[in-house]
């Protein structure tokens, strides 16, 4: 509780606008903090995994000459 009103303290010398990022970082806190979304992306890379595990040769060298071909 006294971390409360230490808390309360300073934020009765905030000014508006230090006020409003303050309630901004607070609602972020309060944020869920794994979505639906998020969760699904985690697992790109074992796709990623899968679909290079057959891949034959140096995948870096050949992006670089893939790139190069472009140029």
């Amino acid at each position: 509780m006294i971390l409360r009103q230490r808390l309360i303290r300073e934020l009765e010398q905030l000014s508006s606008i230090e006020l409003i990022i303050v309630q901004n970082f607070v609602h972020t806190l309060k944020m869920p903090k794994y979505s639906q979304s998020t969760h699904q992306n985690t697992e790109g890379y074992l796709e990623t995994r899968k679909a290079l595990a057959t891949y034959q040769g140096n995948l870096s060298d050949d992006i670089i000459r893939e790139r190069e071909e472009r140029i």
